[in-house]
């Protein structure tokens, strides 16, 4: 009977687990950049492992949480330091933590005329920070970026983005928002305007599908609430035995 107890916990806590995520998910729906998460569950060997000591089916689950990097749709904007990727390759941004990476390319404009994230933080460049020489002259309108990443200007060139590609995504690690950390450096490299390119004036949408995502929280709301009920029946069977082992 203890065991059945511990086997619908176990069920439950990964179930509360992918709650949060997909809640997360959906909170999410219309930042720009953001990469959805989800969850796997694995049954290790040792399942059934000391479930003398009523740990053997908790101990035996190895739940883990995974970044969907699959793209986004664009949607034009207009604004010509809006970018996307389409393509494999990040944004990369010197933050006060040290580089990190993201998706999300709705930029601007520096009092000191250094284009910078939605966070102040610099965008940086194959050289360092991109940094417009002549802020005073210069015009929105007038900034061009290829598909390439080259940046221009009147139709002078100051630079390029650098776009940190990884073989493997799993070394990429979320942090706040749409920022990822490295276990490892990516591949500086340009874009190279055919399987990665940069799209000016458009933003990458989320890669979360509503939809999707509230079907799961109910199916998941429906099967957590059946462990529940599960567990309390048990537990109330398990009571009544104890009852009559007094008599």
């Amino acid at each position: 009977m203890i065991k059945g107890i511990y086997s619908s916990g176990s069920g439950m806590m990964p179930r509360m687990l992918k709650l949060e995520v997909i809640a997360n998910n959906l909170a999410n729906i219309n930042t720009t950049g953001f990469k959805r998460d989800s969850i796997f569950v694995q049954i290790l060997k040792n399942a059934g492992v000391a479930q003398s000591k009523g740990g053997g089916d908790l101990s035996g689950l190895d739940v883990k949480e995974y970044t969907d990097f699959s793209e986004g749709s664009m949607n034009p904007t207009g604004n010509q330091l809006d970018l996307a990727i389409q393509g494999p390759g990040f944004f990369a941004a010197d933050t006060p933590s040290g580089v990190r990476y993201t998706r999300n390319g709705n930029f601007s404009l520096s009092t000191d005329g250094t284009i910078v994230t939605a966070q102040g933080y610099p965008v940086l460049g194959t050289s360092g920070p991109i940094q417009l020489p002549d802020l005073r002259n210069a015009k929105i309108g007038d900034i061009s970026i290829n598909e390439s990443g080259e940046i221009s200007v009147d139709g002078k060139k100051i630079g390029s983005l650098l776009i940190a590609k990884f073989d493997d995504t799993s070394v990429l690690k979320k942090e706040e928002g749409t920022f990822f950390t490295a276990d490892v450096p990516g591949k500086d490299a340009e874009a190279d305007g055919k399987g990665t390119i940069i799209r000016q004036g458009q933003l990458e949408e989320s890669n979360v599908n509503g939809i999707e995502e509230m079907v799961q929280m109910i199916e998941l709301s429906r099967s957590f609430e059946s462990a529940q009920k599960t567990m309390l029946y048990q537990d109330g069977t398990l009571d009544k035995a104890m009852d009559i082992g007094k008599l």
